[in-house]
């Protein structure tokens, strides 16, 4: 399965709609800050299905709409094509996780890095989430998709999971998962 992980669009449609339409992919994954209304609509427009989370710069309304069409993976569990995809609100965190503890999973979405991981700020501290990092220590998911820290692009393990932050497409940047080549790619839509 490719999955293409966005995240930290923060209202930049023309680079979400150049990648869900340039790229090949079998699922999109939203982390979250979205920032306006209309971004998570162009996301709903996507060729296969979309999982996401709210980030913590998406007001109601965004996470309104992404319940409403089915994209919500927030406080639930949902199955696609064998994995089990959990996913931890960016606008109500302790909520989230809360409801996921009794929960098993394959696949954690969340706006949040774990603290400690892909989560580096450009003022030298970690400013991931403990709550999150505890909730994949005590799950160990295969993989967590996060975003939120911009400038902490890329991947790590955290015990046996796989993190990914795949950077702001603000600033053009997304990830490309391939799970039959087991490849995390990196790409920036203005080829920077």
């Amino acid at each position: 399965m490719k999955v293409l992980h966005v995240s930290d669009v923060h209202c930049y449609d023309e680079l979400l709609e150049k990648v869900l339409e340039d790229e090949e992919y079998d699922l999109v994954v939203a982390t979250g800050d979205f920032e306006c209304l209309s971004t998570a609509e162009k996301l709903s427009k996507a060729k296969a299905k979309v999982l996401a989370v709210t980030g913590n710069s998406d007001d109601p309304q965004i996470a309104d709409y992404l319940e409403d069409t089915g994209m919500s993976v927030e406080n639930k569990v949902v199955t696609f094509r064998g994995l089990k995809f959990a996913g931890v609100s960016g606008q109500d965190p302790r909520t989230s996780l809360k409801k996921l503890i009794g929960e098993e999973f394959d696949v954690l979405l969340t706006h949040y890095p774990p603290k400690g991981v892909v989560d580096l700020a450009w003022t030298g501290n970690h400013i991931g989430s403990n709550s999150v990092r505890k909730l994949v220590e005590e799950k160990e998911p295969l993989v967590v998709h996060c975003g939120h820290v911009h400038e902490a692009r890329g991947w790590d393990k955290l015990g046996r999971t796989i993190v990914i932050n795949s950077g702001s497409l603000e600033e053009g940047w997304y990830a490309i998962i391939d799970g039959e080549k087991l490849r995390i790619i990196f790409k920036n839509a203005l080829g920077i």
